[in-house]
């Protein structure tokens, strides 16, 4: 299993709170997620303890060409497993709802 962990981006912890889709973007490219979307078996994502919030801009700009590739919420879910905090899961649920619902195209 593959593992990204987010803690990566935070400049040690102190960045608590993950925000704006080009930021996600450049988070995207920084962690390889395009070759992880096309490399086979599954992929960890920690999210530490301490980050407050990612939002849904950020998790678009990080995860919906993924989405996209994986043929929905479903394919997603089974290729990216997350490990965070129930607070950071709602979250990720909100990003993965409005990447799969918005009328904007998913790039």
């Amino acid at each position: 299993m593959e593992k990204v962990d987010l803690g990566t981006l935070t400049k040690g912890g102190r960045i608590r709170n993950l925000s704006g889709k080009e930021r996600g973007v450049a988070a995207r490219t920084e962690l390889g997620i395009d070759q992880l979307d096309q490399a086979p078996g599954t992929v960890e994502v920690v999210v530490p303890d301490y980050v407050d919030a990612i939002s849904p801009s950020y998790f678009q700009g990080l995860f919906s060409q993924s989405i996209a590739h994986l043929n929905g919420k479903e394919g997603f879910l089974s290729k990216y497993h997350f490990a965070a905090s129930d607070q950071a899961m709602q979250w990720v649920n909100i990003g993965i709802r409005n990447a799969t619902t918005s009328r904007a195209p998913l790039i």
